[in-house]
């Protein structure tokens, strides 16, 4: 057996027996979470977009739908990330240094900073996550539709869009919750929604 005939049976190998493998797992997470902790929360809206893409395409041109079908398609499969993306920006802006009260500890910042941390880190790495598997089960993806096409909004979807208008007006309010400048306001923003602003 040749040196690349053994390489690519152990390739062939590991591609089955990948899901049994605990390092697999935990390389995967830590991947996963040190992308999301790299990135600023605009980068993970333009994953959101991209999948947006990919359902235009997956309902329009795959399934023939026409624009209302794909909307609704488009509603089901993205509005759980829609929300996180939210609930991120309501972490960022409420709980960034400027934010803060001038005279606070420093052991009350590092609760601050620890609380921003995980209220942006998990919505990124949930966001993350989906679109990776989006991406890794993409024929699955573009084949099948959404299971609740046809059946309305379900509660939970329902319960995203109360969520949802919530962490808008949190966002929008912001500003005069936290006495903020229009200048310190639209900095906080700006620095999340850039992308390129690592």
């Amino acid at each position: 057996m040749t040196t690349i005939d053994f390489a690519v049976l152990s390739l062939r190998r590991f591609a089955h027996e990948h899901d049994d493998l605990p390092a697999f797992h935990a390389g995967y997470l830590v991947l996963t979470v040190l992308v999301a902790a790299l990135f600023n929360l605009g980068a993970f809206g333009l994953l959101i977009l991209a999948h947006v893409s990919l359902d235009i395409v997956k309902y329009r041109e795959v399934h023939q739908y026409d624009w209302r079908r794909t909307a609704e398609g488009i509603f089901h499969e993205n509005i759980v990330d829609v929300l996180l993306l939210a609930i991120g920006f309501v972490f960022a802006v409420y709980f960034h240094g400027t934010a803060g009260v001038a005279g606070v500890s420093g052991v009350i910042r590092a609760d601050e900073t620890i609380v921003r941390a995980f209220g942006t880190l998990i919505p990124k790495v949930e966001i993350f996550q989906d679109f990776l598997k989006v991406l890794l089960h993409f024929t699955s993806y573009l084949r099948f539709t959404h299971v609740q096409m046809g059946y309305g909004w379900t509660q939970g979807e329902k319960l995203c869009l109360f969520f949802l208008a919530a962490c808008i007006l949190l966002i929008l309010a912001a500003p005069y919750v936290l006495g903020l400048n229009a200048a310190d306001f639209n900095g906080i923003i700006a620095r999340e929604v850039i992308p390129w602003r690592l």
